[in-house]
């Protein structure tokens, strides 16, 4: 079980996610960078526009991680194992 507390949920808008909190819900967008920004790379790449999105159920002063997706346009091309977020949530929470 991936667990993140409800404070750097909210911290996570000044990093460039988009939070968006129900009453017992939480949903998290990030854009990561695409391949070539990655790289750093001037090669002609063709431009991945991925959006992960994760989704929480706010339990106390904690969000525990229920479902994360990639989404590439509008559709969600990809479920996550949430434990493929441990380490991130590992290191948001140090911040």
């Amino acid at each position: 079980m991936v667990k993140i507390k409800l404070s750097v949920i909210e911290k996570l808008k000044n990093y460039g996610y988009s939070v968006t909190r129900n009453e017992n819900t939480v949903v998290i967008h990030y854009t990561p960078p695409s391949i070539k920004e990655a790289m750093s790379s001037d090669e002609d790449m063709e431009s991945e526009n991925r959006i992960i999105e994760i989704e929480g159920e706010i339990s106390g002063d904690e969000v525990i991680i229920k479902n994360a997706y990639i989404i590439e346009g509008n559709t969600k091309k990809r479920k996550m194992d949430v434990s493929e977020l441990e380490l991130w949530a590992e290191v948001m929470g140090e911040e």
